[in-house]
């Protein structure tokens, strides 16, 4: 089937997108939910059933979290709009504007997989509000996540 595009073309497009994330790449780290570790303390061959055995010492359990995150290199866009005070004629108001974030599969899977806690980067904390947009350019694919800010 005939195309506009010639794979020359097509390599060159995609070898573009890839510099001009690369350039302006900046790194973000993603925190998912902790990982619950328990571990128990004083446990030998006469209490490991606890209950069970004639001593009845319950062994020291203590519970500790660890922190799951990943540092990615994504492209940062901010919007313009910035919160405001009310409108006067027409009764409303305008937010916050939100950030943009496009970034590469490893990233993407890595956000989608299990809860995300949050995302930081410029000293300041984002939640992911939505799912991605995949943008697709000859075959080089970006994901797009708008983020807004937590007070």
């Amino acid at each position: 089937m005939a195309s506009l595009v010639s794979q020359d073309e097509i390599n060159v497009f995609t070898g573009d997108f890839q510099n001009l994330f690369d350039t302006f790449k900046r790194s973000i780290t993603v925190f998912k939910r902790p990982k619950k570790v328990v571990t128990a303390s004083n446990v030998n061959d006469q209490n490991i059933y606890f209950g069970y055995d004639s001593q009845n010492v319950a062994p020291d359990v203590v519970e500790s979290y660890e922190t799951v995150s990943g540092s990615f290199d994504v492209m940062i866009t901010y919007k313009d709009n910035q919160e405001s005070d009310e409108l006067s004629d027409l009764n409303t108001f305008s937010y916050n504007g939100d950030v943009r974030i496009k970034v590469q599969e490893d990233c993407r899977d890595f956000i989608k997989q299990g809860k995300t806690e949050n995302i930081q980067f410029d000293n300041k904390v984002f939640n992911v509000v939505g799912d991605e947009a995949v943008k697709y350019f000859f075959g080089y694919k970006l994901y797009v996540f708008h983020l807004k800010a937590t007070k």
